[in-house]
């Protein structure tokens, strides 16, 4: 394993916890999908368990995709019946159903932190096109994904992430697992998407975001900005939400209500 990583990331190493991690991958016939594939640890374990399936393994580090051709398809690795592609890339940059069109895929990976915002909301973005994922990320951020209603972990990204996905906390990983080590520990989630909640989940989104867009003021102070005061009063009567509520203190439900009745004032 290499002491330091070009773009920032840390490789999982320790097979114990990357055997535990394709464990929890359901059995199905789609496409698995390995985001940031690194050095193929899960890689090899996600062949060997899923023998039938197509599997692809996107990373955006041209040495380690060179590497991971090599190892898994090229003259110096075992053929795979031309069931496994390397796909050099960002995940950020490929639409599923373009690049998948058979039908929906399963994501697996250790993804990358610097950009798990980023990745979360792609994933939002490209539900429609995905089965079920097994993803592990840092647990601070875990904790702000899954937090629920009431604290100051609990903000926008938790709330549409909640509504359209059923997401499970599975187990944290150390820093000692990865090389180099992170200094933060891991968390392992598996998630499966719900039918979505509204047609609009775009603006669905952007409204949530209004809700929390200034976390001193009150829920009607923010929404004040796009909403006019006679609708904002018909909004509260009809929500029961008090005048002096903050976004924080609502649970995903209540911005799903809030947000239908708004776009019936519009």
């Amino acid at each position: 394993m290499p002491k330091s990583a070009p773009l920032g990331q840390n490789f999982l190493r320790d097979e114990g916890f990357a055997r535990r991690i394709v464990e929890l991958v359901e059995t199905g016939r789609g496409t698995l999908l390995e985001i940031g594939a690194g050095h193929g640890i899960l890689s090899g374990m996600l062949l060997e368990r899923f023998p039938l399936r197509p599997v692809a393994l996107i990373e955006v580090d041209a040495n380690l995709a060179s590497e991971l051709e090599r190892r898994f398809s090229g003259p110096e690795g075992p053929r795979r019946g031309g069931r496994i592609e390397v796909i050099r890339g960002d995940i950020l940059q490929i639409d599923l159903g373009e690049r998948f069109p058979a039908g929906p895929v399963t994501l697996v990976g250790n993804l990358p932190y610097h950009i798990s915002k980023e990745l979360i909301d792609w994933l939002i973005a490209q539900r429609e096109k995905v089965d079920s994922a097994v993803l592990m990320l840092q647990k601070d951020f875990i904790d702000k994904l899954l937090a629920p209603c009431g604290g100051k972990k609990y903000n926008a990204q938790s709330v549409v992430f909640q509504l359209l996905f059923r997401p499970r906390r599975r187990f944290d990983v150390p820093p000692g697992a990865f090389a180099p080590k992170p200094k933060v520990v891991s968390t392992v989630i598996t998630a499966r998407p719900l039918e979505p909640p509204c047609a609009r989940v775009g603006d669905l989104y952007a409204f949530v975001r209004l809700c929390f867009a200034e976390r001193r003021k009150t829920l009607w102070n923010n929404l004040s900005c796009r909403f006019d005061r006679e609708s904002l009063g018909a909004m509260a009567s009809a929500s029961g939400v008090p005048a002096t509520a903050r976004a924080e203190e609502l649970p995903p439900e209540a911005f799903l209500a809030l947000f239908t009745k708004a776009s019936l004032k519009k």
